[in-house]
Parts: structure tokens; sequence; C-alpha cells
């Protein structure tokens, strides 16, 4: 995923950030807290240089392929399994994937014309879950849109709810299989 490069190195993130104000850009090593700050808001306080200011910094933006865009459920799962806290304890039971706590925003689109904006609780390569006010149904199809920094266009994927229960915040939560 080419949202401004990145590379690891012990328990550190090097990625190329642009500032919001100035377009300056600087490579930053980041640690897993401040990565996953950025990874989530998309936005970290930085001192730029240039602006002799502390301002908003995100991912550098840069043109991706098409192909690339569509890897960015691999690249949140990947990245957040690197941030995954030592000692977490194993999960145990039937998903085949890793569930990553990784909060992204997205847009549910059902197929009766109804559409929210969410946040993701958790996502995996294959799927994610979401909380919503609104009641799906187990077997629903929906659409999912996420808007990433230097995308050409939004990535949507088709997907099903697979499991309903009630989250902690009391509204229903959803567990939800990309399908394409």
């Amino acid at each position: 995923m080419s949202t401004g490069s990145r590379k690891q190195r012990g328990d550190a993130v090097t990625v190329e950030l642009e500032c919001l104000s100035c377009k300056a850009r600087k490579s930053l090593e980041l640690s897993a807290e401040r990565f996953k700050e950025l990874s989530e808001s998309w936005q970290i306080r930085e001192a730029c240089a240039t602006c002799d200011a502390t301002t908003e910094w995100s991912f550098a933006q840069a043109a991706v392929e098409e192909t690339e865009q569509e890897d960015f459920w691999d690249w949140m799962a990947a990245t957040g399994e690197y941030f995954e806290p030592e000692g977490a304890a194993p999960q145990h039971e039937r998903r085949t994937e890793r569930r990553i706590d990784v909060h992204v925003a997205l847009r549910i689109s059902a197929e009766d014309g109804f559409e929210e904006e969410v946040t993701s609780e958790n996502i995996s390569k294959s799927g994610f879950c979401f909380s919503s006010s609104r009641a799906y149904h187990v077997g629903q199809s929906i659409r999912v849109t996420v808007r990433m920094p230097g995308t050409l266009e939004p990535i949507t994927k088709t997907a099903t709810i697979v499991r309903a229960g009630t989250g902690a915040d009391g509204k229903s939560a959803y567990g939800v299989r990309l399908e394409s």
C-alpha cells in the first residue's frame, strides 16, 4: 500500500509524512502508539521547519495503482498485527484470521439505499466489526467504502453481515465478511 512508505524496525515504524499546511515532507520514525494514532485518525501533530510551527501531518500523498488500493485490508491487518501489544492474549475462537483493534472510518450502504458513516471496531484481511444504531440482519448484503489519503478513488467492496450482537456501547455490533 503506497499511503506513504513505511518500514518497520524494532518496535518503531518509519513513515513518509506530509505537512497539511505547507505540503513539506519528511520521514519520521514513530513508536507503535504514535503509528496507531496516525492510522486511526490519519493525522498527527508534528513540528514543521517550513511553517516554523507545530502543524497537522498525514501520510504523504502518493497516487497509487488500482491494484495497490485493493490491498487496503491486507495492509491494515498486517500493520495492526505488528503493533499488537506484547503479551496480548491469543484469540481462541473460530475465526481463521486475527482481528486487529483498528478504527477506520467506513461508509456502509445497504440494499434499500440507506447509507451511514461508521467506524470499524476491528478488522482482519477478510472482514471487520462495526457498531450501529440501525438494525442489520445476518445474511444481509452491504457495500463498504473506505477513502484513504493518496488513493485515486474510494475503495468499495461487497460484504455480508455474518454476526449480530450487542457491543460494549449498547449499540448493535455486526461482524462482516468481505466478499470482493
